[in-house]
């Protein structure tokens, strides 16, 4: 009797879960992180600028330091007064805490020098930055998950061809 051997079929399974599991400790390992320092932000100390000067507008103006926490004033930089809340708003990006003021359209001080004094949060601090270098990492790991992809898929190809036919001078037949 000549019993033919037939080649077992390559198995993806191992390569697409590890992949899968790879992908998914990636994502909620910088999801952890991520949540781990917006918690800390409101425990961190606040760092004061005095006086940072900028051209009053309806069209809005960011402030230069990020993480914005609180306004102390906004003054006229001709006189020194202070000007009333009622002729500005303060709106704060939730992603990375710059802070914009903008001025009513109807407001004397339009189109002149203020100075603004507020506090915002001192993100230096060692357990507050180090989760984030620990997400920025991840992320760029994330950069390069495409190509151990395509290198991941590219080697199967190269395995089945070899499969096919590499054992071209094997008989086929075993006793």
């Amino acid at each position: 009797m000549i019993y033919k051997s037939k080649k077992q079929a390559v198995d993806l399974t191992d390569m697409a879960v590890g992949i899968l599991v790879i992908g998914l400790v990636v994502t909620i390992g910088a999801t952890v992180l991520l949540n781990i320092q917006a918690g800390r932000l409101t425990s961190l100390d606040e760092v004061t600028t005095t006086n940072e000067s900028f051209l009053a507008s309806d069209g809005g103006t960011t402030l230069d330091n990020v993480w914005y926490s609180s306004l102390g004033k906004i003054t006229n930089a001709t006189d020194g007064a202070t000007i009333p809340a009622t002729n500005y708003t303060i709106t704060t990006d939730a992603n990375n805490g710059i802070a914009t003021v903008d001025f009513v359209a109807s407001s004397l001080h339009n189109g002149s020098n203020v100075f603004a004094t507020y506090n915002t949060y001192n993100t230096s601090r060692a357990d507050y930055a180090l989760a984030g270098s620990a997400a920025t990492g991840l992320a760029e790991f994330g950069n390069w998950f495409n190509i151990i992809v395509i290198v991941g898929i590219a080697a199967v190809i190269l395995s089945l061809i070899f499969m096919a036919f590499g054992n071209r001078g094997e008989s086929g037949v075993s006793y």
